[in-house]
């Protein structure tokens, strides 16, 4: 089953007029922005928009894919009414590249997740809280080509087709409605000059949430794609809830190859759920405590880090140097920019260097769990391409040996400079 012209033409009108009404001021604001090639996302409250209109609530559950196209045209329209009626219309630009985000969807099990999607929520839009584990590069992806017919010159649209990895697949036969039926096409995009219709395109993973699984579990991963203004909008760690579309895909068939199907989550919209605040918000007493303690400490502030140090990690003994190390990468740097433009991130990498036994693991526990926004993994769930092959040079390695000959004991030493190359 379809939409119907009738149905969609609701659809439209309904979420115009609801936009108007309820983000009238935040339309204003993004054509008051001078980039007129950005992409610019209006976030939409479901539950009011439900109430607004039962009928379009039941049309976005049962067609999700299909009326969120429409909320998008809808949205352009709208931003083109406001415009025409704005008092000062030479101020604003009309901007092509609007999305109609989707969130606060009402709390119930047919539509909010805090486990990993089935296959039986294929085609459903559905609100699912998870951890980024992993992101990758942000790629751009062409997402639609222009073919002409050799023999009517009639020229037409061919989308990437989402389910085979945005694989292009030629039509059979030309596409005019006069019934040419040709079978030789020209692409016209890609060929003599680069692609015209691009995209962003990111792809993350996320991870169920420990601490919502009984015991024994083990955590399910998921793949999520983001596209346009919705790539790096999240980074790993964070705890994110995802709204979007569950859809399957797979890649090209192969003669006596077994067909590897995947669920995905197309997002519509992601919201960071870290709750960064808590650590940032300082009382009073807290702030009374902190400078109390530096003032103790004043003639001789190196007095007032070792006792720090000695409160870190307080179920392991001794290894001042370590925990130092610990500390300082915790701590952070600031990141600079040089006259360049180049940007140097300010914090830095720890590799701990031990025999078993030594405590290697409770400082990546503890690390955890002071740290608001923070991954613990391990090699042993990772696939041979993963666990990179560590090369030390001769010189690398005198390096090691003079560092833990300096003040190591136990049979651990930190090394926190950059002799790594991943």
């Amino acid at each position: 089953m379809v939409l119907s012209a009738d149905q969609v033409s609701l659809i439209g009108q309904v979420f115009e007029s609801y936009v108007l009404e309820h983000h009238r001021d935040e339309i204003l604001s993004i054509l008051r922005e001078a980039d007129d090639q950005a992409h610019y996302p209006v976030v939409v409250d479901a539950l009011t928009l439900f109430e607004t209109n039962m009928e379009i609530g039941e049309y976005f559950n049962a067609f999700p894919s299909e009326v969120l196209p429409i909320f998008d045209s809808a949205l352009r329209r709208a931003a083109l009414a406001a415009l025409q009626n704005s008092a000062d219309p030479a101020q604003l630009s009309l901007k092509q590249n609007l999305h109609a985000r989707v969130s606060g969807l009402p709390v119930c099990p047919e539509l909010t997740r805090e486990h990993i999607p089935k296959s039986k929520d294929v085609g459903h839009f559905l609100s699912v809280t998870g951890t980024v584990i992993r992101t990758s590069s942000v790629k751009v992806l062409e997402f639609e080509r222009s073919y002409i017919c050799n023999k009517c010159k009639h020229v037409f649209v061919v989308k990437a087709d989402f389910e085979q990895y945005y694989a292009f697949c030629r039509p059979a036969a030309c596409l005019n409605e006069e019934g040419c039926n040709s079978t030789k096409f020209t692409c016209l995009s890609g060929t003599t000059s680069s692609p015209t219709c691009c995209r962003d395109y990111q792809e993350i993973k996320i991870q169920e949430q420990v601490q919502r699984l009984s015991v024994g579990s083990i955590p399910r991963c998921m793949m999520v794609v983001l596209e346009d203004d919705l790539v790096d909008s999240c980074k790993s760690g964070d705890d994110i809830t995802v709204y979007g579309v569950v859809m399957q895909r797979w890649k090209p068939f192969h003669e006596g190859a077994r067909c590897d199907l995947e669920l995905v989550l197309k997002a519509n919209y992601v919201k960071v759920n870290n709750e960064q605040l808590a650590g940032v918000v300082i009382d009073e007493e807290v702030r009374k405590e902190f400078e109390d303690f530096w003032e103790r400490h004043r003639n001789d502030p190196l007095a007032g880090r070792n006792e720090i140090l000695a409160s870190l990690c307080p179920q392991v003994f001794g290894l001042y140097l370590v925990k130092l190390a610990v500390a300082m990468v915790l701590a952070g740097g600031v990141q600079r920019t040089d006259a360049a433009g180049t940007r140097t991130r300010g914090e830095s990498h720890l590799l701990l260097v031990g025999d078993p036994g030594t405590g290697k693991s409770q400082f990546l526990k503890y690390a955890v769990k002071i740290m608001p926004r923070s991954v613990l993994t391990a090699g042993i769930g990772s696939t041979s391409a993963e666990n990179r092959a560590l090369l030390l040079t001769g010189s690398c390695v005198e390096h090691l040996l003079k560092v833990c000959q300096n003040g190591c004991s136990r049979g651990m030493m930190p090394v926190t400079h950059h002799i790594l190359e991943y």
